[in-house]
């Protein structure tokens, strides 16, 4: 019987763009009215690995008019995908009612391989987080009732939850996820155990459960355990796939930001780079997944202290995607952002300033004034107001993130947290110690009582606590921390780690504040060794430690080797960072004080004048440095 109503199929394009599937889908349906609609393809144009909230978000946004169409629509979901579909996209699933169940999964098409970069992840806002969240609490008791297994209750219902909480700064209500989904661990461990016994180490699903364990131990801060999984993951997958194969290279790519989070630089340079130029042979240079492999490339370089190369990625980057995505795609609003950042650890305030304050106009207009990343901007922003030595905008800037964020998330919040810690740092820089410390210790109270003693959120705090006590002259309350914070993080970490280098730097630095210039000399030896070692003669954290140590010694008298380490680091710096870098006028400074100690006073005052002028151009006459050299050279002068 012809009732008159035709069938349109529609099958979802694979791995395309979120909005160009939306709104295609959308024209489709409308151009279908009075028709039956099949929709095929959503396990390909949603993909396991792919960046679902970004794209189910902007389906969700859709969702009224998908449902005012009138078009009778058909979704076909395959059974492993119904509940990420679901939990991907809030309230998404009133719209529709699950009709049929199938068990068959068809193969994926070869083009279709799509990636999500865990360094890159999308950042959705505090209401689409937290009713991400809601159903996971809605739904944990009943999936354990029905004995549903712990991995799949992580995979399914725990990670998607946790991903959107983290992505919209809500890291408190994502650690109280994850505690209650402890168990999956362990399951997890027998389960890819038994398969590796009965189906080999290159098995598909043993491969699968040990990316979702590598995940969510790098979720649980444990990095070696995740490395181990990770390490598994990508040799089975270079053996049975081949080193370039899609899969490969996000196995790669996994690894590289596990290596990364344990502060092996290069390691995760290596691999990022074969990442990167297979990506750009392959997909071209302005594919995203080849764009954000140079993002975080350039966070490595960066991190390495190639700030000119971290830079030249960046650019590239923040060129193709404003020309592909345009100027206020948050893709190229966070690219923005990376290339400030990298342009004031050059020195360059003034060009970071310019692009923070972009970013931060552009935000607030598409996202709005009190998303999660508007407020990050307007953070950043007053960072580089404060190295500028603007303390009453940096302060202003401060007070705003802090109101909105106390009030919106809450006085305990890790957002919250944070701003009040920066504001501490800028209160800290006026002078005002007093205030600082109060707020750092309001910090540090709820994060030892929240996070623990080890977190190393907590021993961030500890660690800038003990550095107002020092300004306040609080030595001995200075040292009981820092020699705290080292014992964690030594255990935790290892001697070697960067977070365990900074804190063995600050006691030094209170050791010699208490008059012990042995014990901190000690102590910064140790710093220098590992860090010439593990990063390179002329890193920036290398040639800061040799600053320190040189410190040392001229405290101790040792004014031929306090210049001997003085030469070399402000060679280096005005070789790799410039003349005008503020490190390079710092060394300048620094070496000027040495020579007008062994005597060399015209040595000195030639060396002063340069700084002086360096520090005029580069910082400005009101700059707290530019001051202090001036009085310097001052004084220094009247004692002809």
């Amino acid at each position: 019987v012809d009732l008159g109503v035709s069938l349109v199929e529609i099958d979802l394009p694979p791995g395309e763009d979120g909005y160009k599937t939306a709104v295609g889908l959308v024209d489709k349906l409308r151009s279908s009215c009075g028709s039956v609609a099949s929709i095929t393809g959503i396990e390909w144009a949603f993909p396991e690995g792919g960046n679902k909230l970004d794209t189910l978000a902007v389906l969700s946004f859709q969702r009224e008019i998908l449902a005012s169409l009138p078009v009778r629509q058909i979704w076909w979901v395959p059974s492993s995908a119904t509940e990420r579909f679901i939990l991907g996209v809030p309230d998404l699933d009133s719209w529709f009612s699950l009709r049929l169940h199938l068990t068959e999964v068809p193969p994926p098409p070869a083009e279709a391989v799509q990636e999500i970069e865990r360094t890159d992840r999308k950042v959705v806002s505090v209401a689409e987080a937290r009713s991400i969240a809601r159903r996971f609490w809605e739904r944990l008791e009943a999936a354990r009732a029905q004995n549903v297994p712990e991995e799949r209750i992580w995979a399914e219902l725990a990670q998607p939850a946790v991903d959107a909480l983290r992505s919209a700064g809500l890291e408190l209500e994502a650690e109280t996820i994850l505690a209650r989904v402890s168990g999956a661990r362990e399951q997890l461990e027998r389960r890819i155990e038994q398969l590796r016994a009965t189906r080999g180490p290159d098995d598909p699903e043993v491969l699968s459960l040990s990316e979702r364990l590598a995940r969510l131990l790098m979720d649980q801060g444990d990095f070696a355990g995740a490395r181990r999984f990770e390490e598994r993951v990508l040799e089975a997958r270079m053996r049975a796939l081949g080193e370039e194969h899609p899969a490969t290279l996000t196995s790669m790519n996994n690894l590289a930001s596990t290596l990364w989070a344990q502060g092996d630089f290069a390691g995760a340079r290596r691999l990022q780079k074969r990442v990167l130029e297979t990506r750009e042979q392959e997909l071209g240079e302005e594919h995203p997944d080849t764009l954000t492999t140079m993002n975080n490339l350039a966070s490595t370089l960066s991190a390495q202290g190639n700030l000119g190369g971290a830079r030249r990625l960046q650019e590239r980057v923040l060129e193709a995607r404003t020309r592909v995505l345009g100027q206020e795609h948050p893709d190229t609003l966070t690219a923005a952002g990376n290339l400030a950042g990298t342009l004031g650890a050059q020195g360059d305030f003034a060009g970071a300033r310019r692009l923070q304050e972009r970013v931060l106009e552009m935000m607030g207009r598409v996202v709005g004034e009190e998303h999660p990343e508007t407020l990050t901007a307007m953070n950043n922003l007053a960072g580089t107001l404060r190295d500028q030595g603007d303390f009453v905008e940096a302060r202003r800037l401060e007070d705003r993130v802090l109101e909105v964020t106390a009030r919106v998330l809450g006085e305990e919040h890790p957002a919250t947290l944070r701003a009040m810690n920066n504001l501490g740092a800028t209160l800290a820089a006026q002078g005002d110690h007093a205030a600082a410390r109060r707020l750092e210790e309001r910090v540090l109270q709820v994060k030892m009582r929240v996070l623990g003693e080890e977190h190393p959120d907590t021993l961030t705090t500890m660690n800038n606590l003990a550095e107002t006590l020092r300004d306040q002259g609080d030595f001995a309350g200075a040292r009981r921390l820092q020699e705290r914070v080292l014992e964690a993080r030594i255990r935790v970490l290892g001697e070697e780690h960067p977070d365990t280098l900074t804190t063995m730097n600050n006691l030094a630095g209170t050791l010699g504040d208490q008059g012990d210039h042995a014990g901190a000399r000690r102590l910064q030896e140790r710093v220098l060794e590992a860090r010439s070692r593990v990063l390179g003669a002329e890193h920036p954290d290398t040639l800061r430690a040799m600053n320190n140590l040189a410190a040392t010694l001229s405290d101790q008298g040792d004014f031929a080797g306090a210049r001997r380490l003085q030469e070399r680091v402000l060679e280096a710096r005005a070789r790799l960072m410039g003349e005008e870098h503020p490190d390079t006028l710092k060394s300048m400074g620094m070496l000027a004080l040495v020579l007008s100690q062994t005597g060399d006073r015209e040595g000195a005052l030639r060396l002063l004048r340069r700084c002086l002028a360096g520090l005029r151009k580069v910082l400005g006459e009101d700059h707290p440095d530019t001051v202090a050299a001036a009085e310097y050279l001052r004084n220094l002068e009247e004692q002809q």
